[in-house]
C-alpha cells in the first residue's frame, strides 16, 4: 500500500512536470512565431492577488474511512515582476477547515494527522511564455498547530487583463508536503498590478 502511494506521488509529480515542460516548449515556439511589432516590457511592477478556491486532498480520512476531501481555501499572493516574462513572489494559501489525513512517514509506515486551518507560504518563481499564461514552481512551508512541513509546488495560471491595472485569473497548483500529504489547489482570483518602469523594444 505504501509502495503504491509513493508510486502515485512520483507519477503525479512526473506528470505535472512533463506537462509543464511540454507546454513551455509549445508556448515558447508559438510566441516566437507570433512575436511582431512592438513589445512592451514592464520592469519593477508589483502584483497583489486575492483568490478564492478549493483545496483537494486525496489522502483524507472521514468517519474512519479514506476519502477525497474538497475544502474551501483563500489565497493572498505578492509578486515582483522583473519584466513581462519573469517574476518572483510570496504565495500564501489558507485552508478554511479542520481535517484529518493519512500522514506517510516512509514506505513502511503511516499515521493519522490532524490539521487545523493550515497556511502554506511559498516562494514562487513564474515564467510567462504567453501574454495570458504563467508557469510556476517554488518551495516553502505549511504552518499549522502541531507540526510544520516543508513543501514544493508547481502550477499554472491563466490571466486576463482588465482596464485600470487589474487582472482576473485562474490558478492550479500542486503542493507536495514531503513525508506528509499532498494538496491540489484550484481557484479564481483578482489582481492589482502597480506599474514599475516601462521599456519599449522595436520589433
Amino acid at each position: 500500500m505504501k509502495i503504491e502511494y509513493y508510486s502515485f506521488k512520483r507519477a503525479a509529480l512526473t506528470a505535472v512536470l512533463t506537462v509543464s515542460v511540454a507546454a513551455l516548449s509549445c508556448l515558447k515556439s508559438f510566441a516566437q512565431e507570433h512575436a511582431e511589432g512592438k513589445e512592451e516590457e514592464e520592469k519593477g511592477a508589483h502584483k497583489i492577488t486575492f483568490s478564492l478556491g478549493h483545496a483537494h486532498v486525496h489522502e483524507g480520512i472521514e468517519n474512519e474511512e479514506k476519502k477525497w476531501l474538497v475544502m474551501g481555501a483563500w489565497g493572498l499572493n505578492y509578486d515582483y515582476m522583473f519584466n513581462s516574462k519573469w517574476s518572483l513572489g510570496l504565495h500564501n494559501d489558507l485552508i478554511l477547515e479542520e481535517f484529518t489525513v493519512e500522514k506517510h512517514l516512509g514506505e513502511e509506515e503511516s499515521t493519522i494527522l490532524e490539521r487545523e486551518h493550515p497556511i502554506a507560504t511559498k516562494l514562487v518563481g513564474s515564467y510567462k511564455p504567453l501574454k495570458h499564461i504563467s508557469l510556476m514552481a517554488g518551495a516553502g512551508e505549511e504552518i499549522a498547530k502541531g507540526e510544520n512541513y516543508f513543501l514544493t509546488t508547481v502550477g499554472a495560471e491563466y490571466g486576463v487583463h482588465i482596464p485600470g491595472g487589474w487582472e482576473f485569473g485562474a490558478e492550479l497548483a500542486y503542493d507536495i508536503k514531503w513525508k506528509a500529504y499532498d494538496t491540489w489547489i484550484f481557484g479564481f482570483g483578482i489582481s492589482k498590478v502597480i506599474p514599475g518602469k516601462h521599456k519599449h523594444h522595436k520589433g
